[in-house]
């Protein structure tokens, strides 16, 4: 009777133990997703980078566009 209570727990007990090939599944999984966090991280700052450049572009281009509307308006005006 004692034998078949420890069959199971032999058996989960070497179920649960990570083979080589399955560690080394892991650690190349937890790299791939280093790796990615990485990407991830670089690719967030180069959004950021990208959005102040547009914005300063775009508030230029605005800038220079109410100039223009300006010169318009005194044009207009006959000044």
């Amino acid at each position: 009777m004692k034998l078949l209570t420890l069959v199971p727990l032999i058996a989960l007990t070497f179920a649960a133990c990570d083979s080589k090939q399955e560690q080394a599944r892991k650690a190349e999984l937890d790299a791939q997703a280093t790796k990615l966090d990485a990407a991830a991280k670089a690719a967030k700052k180069d959004a950021a980078a990208d959005a102040k450049v547009t914005k300063k572009e775009g508030e230029a281009k605005a800038d220079a566009l109410k100039d223009e509307a300006n010169h318009v308006r005194d044009q207009k005006n006959g000044n």
